[in-house]
């Protein structure tokens, strides 16, 4: 039976290859570990091959560790089946509609506690928004209510987010905007940015 060689490496060689796989290492760590998992990008090498891109960062990491949710169902969506549609949400739209605005909100939604933030809008209002939170998700019910009557809304999105952006028609004169509800320890900002045909309620 012939015998196997086996190849003998001197000192010299393992501490060449040791060496060369510490080199290799250390690129790694620079150019893939540390831009992807601490956005950390000292040589501008995660920014070039795109591995900046994968950091997500705290507040992207709260909101993907804030544990289960509620099932949300339709049965969430608006008011109750017994509250009668007012007859005032089938009025006509005014021949003006108001003047166009822009405006930068900050609300404070204090732990474990719900609160709502809403602009005045009249039927086929227009709106651009923009949301955002200094840390962790909210569940918001983004609903309107017909003027002089609370008892009556419908629900346009209802979900959990720590930023949300989209556009929107009024589909009747009276107040629109959100019911946040923050589920955690800590006091949540949401800082709002608003677009388009509305007065901000006093």
């Amino acid at each position: 039976m012939a015998e196997i060689a086996h190849q003998i490496l001197d000192k010299k060689s393992i501490v060449k290859q040791v060496i060369i796989a510490l080199v290799i290492a250390a690129v790694l760590l620079v150019s893939a570990v540390l831009p992807a998992e601490y956005g950390i990008d000292p040589l501008g090498i995660g920014k070039a091959t795109g591995f900046s891109k994968l950091y997500v960062g705290d507040a992207g990491t709260e909101a993907l560790a804030s544990g289960p949710h509620k099932v949300l169902k339709l049965e969430n969506v608006g008011s109750p089946a017994d509250v009668a549609k007012p007859s005032a949400a089938d009025n006509p739209p005014p021949a003006t509609q108001l003047a166009q605005r822009t405006d930068e909100v900050s609300v404070v939604i204090p732990a474990g506690e719900g609160l709502e933030y809403k602009v005045n809008m009249l039927k086929y209002g227009q709106l651009k928004y923009e949301w955002i939170t200094n840390k962790g998700e909210l569940y918001f019910d983004f609903h309107g209510e017909v003027k002089n009557n609370s008892n009556y809304f419908e629900s346009y999105t209802i979900a959990y987010s720590n930023n949300v952006v989209g556009s929107f028609i009024a589909p009747f004169e009276g107040p629109q905007g959100w019911y946040f509800k923050n589920n955690s320890n800590e006091n949540i900002t949401v800082k709002l940015k608003l677009k388009g045909q509305y007065l901000l309620k006093q």
